[in-house]
């Protein structure tokens, strides 16, 4: 008996010594985990409200940045164990004050953490905010004591890719304005930087329009509308977090929305059913409709990218529809020869709004050539076509693994627990198993369509699983064991619920909730409308 004992003893002590050790390989509990640590071997202990931050700089996008963070470091205030009596003043120290968001833009910091020292340095104010959500996750709450404390260590950070996206579903079911500034929180706080809006699709056009007032006819019931007003709120908010917000206008398919209102849009396919119909390419007044109302868009969101969808289109309709053949046999066209036209009208009015096109890969299936200068491809489907994407000299966004909605997101095994998928997403960096041009791979991107989901189950969807995507595409390619993720991941998530983001666990745990914390689905900082003017520079 007593040996037994000492073997399971024995045992016991082998398997906390790897844990320690492996502990010891990302020994800060950070995510996404930055690229450079080093740990100095001190807690500060803090009282509440003793940390204060201060910029060399003034920005009116990082004062905002600045006061969420403020409210954000104690969620705690009851009867807390005091540390020290010193105030903690963190130092910003930023090299341009210049506001200007764009793909590329540097997300740099260096923080520093020691018992004298309390400093983040970046060249941009977005790099700021990177660092200040790392500083943030560094305060640490000790339930059991029931006081705070922080993490002292070195960090030098920066994304791995420059293009680290999320795509929100508004079409399916809609989301009101303020529940996506509420996913443009969460979104904050993972360190992603583009929001890929998927604003209409076949079931609905929520979008208004005050040039075609009609489309708003397809909306899913009364008031769910998105207004001009709510869009700027919308790019305004985002880019307090460093986030740009890219439209999605999917076309010419998923377009039977557009036909309810303006029914000429849309080819004439008798018996294909009405998800299946697309607009009609042959007619002009569908590239000047669609000029029309990109160049009334457009000027609402500040980035250079429209996204102009493609995917899934039934190209057989225009096959099926007469006045189509006709005009085909008039310009000796093929199927293929008129999506290739479509797309050649999309790059004509894309130049006349000063926009970079997206399009979904499989357009690039059906014979369609782009532009690779005016182009970007996000390949949605598969690795080999990820492949011949790269192959053909195309830059690209990749998504394949990165589906939030399906239960296998690679394809190679159903987990028992669905939540687990999250060590796919972990798993699958967009560079993996590619041999040739992975330079113009520039990220990747979680979506997340709204079939099944609205507000009321949105945030548990999303996370805590796509804190792995967050974390896969920001730290190095050599930060990817799954064991050692997973603490770090739950912590994070349960640090996430107490900032009103409903992520749940991944193993079981206690995480302790502020007896006043509610989960609103509310931005945490609620701009005012001079804010708004000021940060879109419409004074």
């Amino acid at each position: 008996m007593i040996n037994k004992l000492i073997i399971i003893f024995l045992i016991f002590s082998i398997l906390i010594i790897k844990v320690l050790s492996q502990s010891n390989e990302q020994p800060l509990n950070v995510v996404p985990y930055p690229q450079e640590v080093r740990m100095i071997g001190c807690n500060i202990p803090l009282s509440v409200g003793s940390i204060t931050i201060k910029s060399n700089i003034e920005s009116t996008i990082l004062s905002i940045s600045i006061s969420r963070y403020q409210g954000l470091f104690f969620p705690f205030t009851n009867n807390i164990l005091k540390g020290s009596s010193n105030n903690i003043e963190l130092s910003l120290i930023i090299a341009s004050d210049d506001e200007t968001l764009e793909l590329g833009i540097d997300e740099s910091y260096f923080l520093l953490v020691d018992q004298d020292t309390y400093q983040i340095k970046a060249n941009t104010i977005y790099g700021a905010m990177r660092g200040l959500e790392t500083f943030k996750q560094m305060v640490v709450y000790d339930v059991v004591e029931n006081s705070y404390s922080l993490t002292c260590a070195e960090v030098v950070d920066y994304p791995t890719y420059q293009w680290r996206g999320l795509l929100v579903d508004n079409a399916r079911h809609f989301l009101p304005k303020n529940m996506v500034l509420h996913i443009i929180d969460s979104m904050g706080y993972n360190k992603f930087n583009t929001m890929h809006w998927h604003l209409i699709d076949t079931v609905a056009f929520p979008v208004e329009s005050k040039t075609y007032p009609k489309l708003t006819e397809a909306l899913l019931g009364p008031g769910a509308i998105i207004t001009h007003d709510d869009i700027l709120e919308v790019v305004a908010y985002a880019k307090t977090y460093g986030i740009r917000v890219i439209p999605e206008f999917d076309v010419p398919g998923h377009s039977s929305a557009w036909g309810v209102g303006y029914p000429e849009l849309l080819s004439n396919c008798p018996g294909y059913p009405a998800s299946s119909i697309p607009l009609d390419c042959s007619n002009p007044y569908t590239y000047t409709f669609l000029e029309n109302f990109f160049s009334e868009i457009a000027p609402l969101f500040q980035d250079s990218y429209f996204h102009t969808g493609g995917d899934e289109l039934v190209i057989d309709c225009w096959a099926n529809d007469t006045s189509i053949q006709k005009w085909m046999k008039t310009k000796d066209y093929n199927t293929s020869d008129a999506f290739q036209y479509f797309e050649d009208q999309l790059d004509v009015i894309m130049k006349s709004i000063n926009r970079t096109k997206i399009a979904w890969n499989d357009v690039l299936q059906h014979g369609v050539k782009f532009d690779k200068d005016t182009t970007l491809v996000q390949t949605w489907t598969n690795i080999n076509d990820l492949r011949d994407v790269l192959a053909a000299g195309y830059k690209t966004i990749t998504s394949f693994f990165f589906y939030l909605d399906r239960q296998s997101p690679t394809g190679n095994h159903y987990h028992y627990e669905w939540q687990d998928t999250w060590e796919d997403f972990y798993a699958s960096d967009p560079r993996l198993n590619i041999t040739s041009n992975a330079e113009n791979i520039l990220g990747g991107e979680a979506t997340m369509f709204g079939e099944q989901v609205s507000t009321v189950n949105w945030d548990a969807r999303v996370w805590p699983r796509a804190i792995g995507i967050s974390e896969r595409l920001w730290s190095a390619t050599e930060i990817n064991n799954i064991t050692l993720a997973l603490p770090r991941i739950g912590q994070f998530s349960c640090d996430m619920s107490r900032r009103g983001i409903s992520s749940g666990p991944l193993f079981p745990d206690f995480c302790s909730l502020p007896d006043d914390l509610s989960f609103s689905f509310k931005p945490v900082y609620q701009l005012s409308k001079d804010e708004i003017k000021i940060i879109l520079k419409k004074y």
